[in-house]
């Protein structure tokens, strides 16, 4: 199976090709101002590397989100340009289960920080391994703010850097009730060699210890995309280009002046 995979809804965008058995990737340079810029340049590189053209490709397949706004909207539209031009069905993948690609298997909490204070956060059974590996969504994929965030049960790993967004400080700056909780986990944590004994309000200090944390800094990769666009082909889950659209979850870009206020009012 052939298949292109671009990933562009985080700064760290990649790109990745498979062609049979061979399997070739490149990302962005690191801290570029507009990143996904680089995207149509990767392309071109890669389908060189592989010795093959954009027509020949079985399929194409986008990060549809969620994620930042303007990189999931840039990577639709780079995909479905590509695809009329060369007659190719799209696949679009959910970031969060492509992030979860990078958890061993079992049951993943899969997180991105979603900037205004929120996150967004699914829960998926990873299966399989190399190119018959998968993350099965077990929910629909959610956005909200750390401190109303409650945590699933029967997890076995959390990923991504949704867990390392801060809680916000309630009651003028006083610790309150939450944060003394959350100074108890941090302090058994520490004791178990899994972080540090001061509560610093993070949803990755929400997480019982029984949790394995992968990476609190792991974003989406495009080469993580590739087994997952395949396992969707087979199962009949290709879409037209006309019809590919991204997965926004919250349609809010920004916080209102009078929101921020409000937020700096709290802290």
């Amino acid at each position: 199976m052939r298949v292109l995979a671009l990933e562009t809804a985080t700064t760290d965008c990649s790109v990745a090709l498979r062609v049979g058995e061979d399997v070739f990737a490149a990302a962005a340079t690191p801290g570029a101002d507009k990143p996904s810029e680089q995207v149509p340049g990767l392309v071109r590189r890669l389908l060189a590397e592989a010795g093959t053209r954009l027509h020949r490709l079985d399929a194409i397949a986008f990060d549809a989100g969620p994620g930042a706004f303007t990189g999931i909207r840039i990577g639709c539209g780079l995909a479905q340009g590509m695809a009329l031009g060369a007659n190719l069905p799209l696949v679009g993948l959910c970031s969060l289960r492509v992030l979860a690609m990078q958890a061993p298997p079992g049951v993943v909490l899969s997180t991105l920080d979603a900037r205004m204070a929120e996150i967004y956060w699914g829960v998926y059974r990873r299966v399989g391994e190399g190119a018959d590996a998968d993350a099965q969504a077990l929910g629909d994929a959610r956005v909200e703010p750390p401190a109303g965030w409650v945590c699933p049960a029967g997890l076995d790993a959390a990923i991504g850097d949704g867990l390392a967004v801060c809680l916000p400080v309630l009651d003028g700056g006083s610790p309150g009730a939450e944060s003394a909780r959350l100074d108890s986990l941090a302090q058994e944590r520490q004791q178990q060699g899994r972080g540090p004994s001061a509560a610093v309000r993070r949803l990755l200090d929400r997480l019982p210890a029984t949790v394995r944390v992968v990476s609190a800094q792991a974003r989406p990769r495009a080469i993580d995309m590739l087994p997952l666009a395949m396992a969707d082909l087979r199962a009949g889950l290709a879409t037209a280009p006309e019809h590919a659209s991204p997965l926004y979850v919250r349609d809010k870009v920004a916080l209102t002046a009078a929101e921020q206020l409000a937020r700096k009012a709290a802290r």
